[in-house]
């Protein structure tokens, strides 16, 4: 079946980014781009989707307000029927939303019906997850309800930092777009997995949320820092008056017995230039952090066992 490879896009971040530019790649033409100012973590901004938009010729709207004449003229000229998704912050209202024949198809990283909403990856990292799902679904009213046209299944390990996760992510998203867009254009009713309304609700994490309590466990603790890492402002805590983020640890399970405070430095090792820190059931061994800016091996910055993060 043959159908009209012409196309809208609507959002921000490089998932958005490169898929568009992979489509375009597979012949399909996008008309407009409608974007807005990025996120801090976002490594690609509003210039350079106007930069895109100029390279394909398609019609850029910088803006949080989708209901345009301009764009709705755009949209009746070139017969658009169908339009893809990626982080747009706003709600779209259900009278844009139904000027589209074949939907509005939208990326979500998260287990649906489960883990609707915001920070889907960070909370599933903090959840204790295996995997986590990148899946394009239809758009409706309510958040993330849309049933589901395609899906790819990324695994989360004991190793799997929140960064790990969305670079797979950006490498799927394309790929999944394409095989939605054909299924939403020439099996409209079909679906991988049925839209629920039901299913866990996950809401923002704020930088706050990220500092560590040493009298948690040490899963617990690895967890949040997994979670918490690049691209975000990472998992954190306070030594002798200075903020320490944490970027990168493991855990250690100790073979005997021993007395400590819950963030009390335990070992310095020159050998990995790493620290250990106790926590309630074990040791955080520290890998990598930063203070005021830097970057750095732990050891290079903690010289004493006499001191205590809070």
């Amino acid at each position: 079946m043959t159908y009209e490879k012409k196309l809208i896009a609507i959002g921000r971040s490089r998932f958005l980014y490169d898929s568009v530019k992979y489509l375009v790649g597979r012949g399909f033409q996008f008309k407009a781009i409608i974007t807005e100012e990025a996120y801090e973590e976002y490594d690609v901004k509003a210039q350079d989707f106007e930069a895109l938009a100029a390279e394909i010729g398609a019609t850029i709207f910088v803006t949080k307000n989708v209901m345009q004449e301009e764009l709705f003229n755009l949209l009746q000229e070139h017969g658009i029927r169908l339009a893809i998704s990626v982080n747009w912050k706003y709600t779209l209202p259900l009278d844009f939303l139904n000027r589209f024949e074949c939907g509005i198809l939208n990326f979500h990283l998260g287990n649906l019906p489960d883990y609707k909403g915001n920070a889907t990856v960070n909370w599933s990292i903090i959840n204790g997850e295996d995997h986590i799902y990148g899946n394009i679904h239809r758009m409706e009213a309510e958040l993330d309800v849309g049933d589901v046209l395609s899906r790819k299944s990324i695994p989360i390990t004991p190793e799997t930092y929140v960064g790990d996760i969305l670079k797979q992510a950006e490498k799927e998203a394309p790929a999944l777009f394409e095989i939605a867009i054909e299924t939403a254009m020439s099996q409209p009713g079909f679906y991988m997995v049925k839209g629920l309304k039901q299913g866990l609700r996950c809401y923002p994490r704020l930088p706050e949320d990220n500092q560590i309590n040493w009298q948690e466990s040490i899963e617990t603790i690895c967890r949040l820092i997994r979670a918490s890492s690049r691209p975000y402002q990472g998992a954190f805590s306070n030594l002798d008056g200075k903020k320490v983020i944490i970027w990168k640890a493991n855990k250690l399970i100790p073979t005997e017995k021993y007395l400590a405070i819950p963030g009390h430095v335990v070992a310095l090792n020159k050998d990995t230039n790493t620290v250990w820190v106790a926590c309630r059931d074990g040791f955080l061994e520290v890998l990598e952090i930063e203070v005021d800016g830097r970057v750095m091996a732990p050891f290079d910055y903690i010289k004493s066992i006499r001191t205590r993060f809070k």
